[in-house]
């Protein structure tokens, strides 16, 4: 089963915990555009930048991740 990184929950997680891009991105060590390009589907980050952004985020990672069997549909 593959799993894939769900960056519209990292978009909507980042929005509640009042961040902006710039600031997610700053806290994970990439550009503002790289942390655009994930929470809009177009990139699929590295494991260590995935996890990087659930610690940013103050989440497990497995809440940013989907079950391409189930949600990705």
């Amino acid at each position: 089963m593959a799993v894939l990184f769900n960056g519209p929950r990292m978009r909507d997680q980042r929005r509640l915990a009042g961040l902006s891009a710039a600031e997610l991105a700053a806290r994970i060590g990439r550009t503002t555009w790289c942390v655009y390009g994930i929470e809009t589907g177009r990139m699929q980050p590295s494991l260590a930048v995935a996890a990087a952004a659930a610690d940013a985020l103050a989440l497990p990672l497995e809440s940013l991740l989907l079950d391409d069997l189930n949600e990705a549909a």
